[in-house]
């Protein structure tokens, strides 16, 4: 197997070198172990259900996520394989900036890793003409 794009590198991982801990993530002070088998399964995942969302490539979809956490990586490969763009963006900068970088990148979609990320974009997001949905890694009320 010949890696020649991102997303092929899980692909030679689970051949070649498979970790029951590829990715471990501390949530409410636990740590969770994601295999290399899981991640592909779930970025697999991710990819189908943008399909069932109508995400076409070159589409911009927008990640934001404080820490360093496991899902920002399988949201990653998700896109990627579906010919989609990731656009990440850092955590903490201003609205206007969310606003902006949403806005410019004509980003469709936005996903976000916790209640304070989405207070944030909740503030901008009737400001961004092409976001349809925000959608959280965490569970959130409402």
């Amino acid at each position: 197997m010949s890696i020649t794009r991102l997303f092929d590198f899980p692909y030679h991982q689970l051949k070649h070198h498979p970790l029951s801990d590829a990715f471990v993530t501390k949530y409410n002070g636990e740590w969770h172990k994601t295999s290399t088998q899981e991640y592909i399964e779930k970025a697999c995942a991710v990819s189908r259900a943008l399909l069932r969302m109508g995400i076409n490539p070159n589409d911009k979809i927008a990640v934001i996520s404080t820490a360093n956490r496991t899902e920002w990586n399988i949201m990653d490969i998700g896109i990627l394989q579906v010919g989609a763009q990731n656009v990440p963006i850092y955590p903490t900068i201003s609205e206007e900036d969310d606003q902006y970088i949403l806005t410019h990148s004509e980003s469709s979609y936005c996903f976000v890793s916790d209640a304070e990320v989405l207070r944030k974009v909740n503030m901008i997001k009737d400001q961004v003409p092409n976001l349809k949905e925000v959608y959280s890694f965490d569970t959130l009320d409402g």
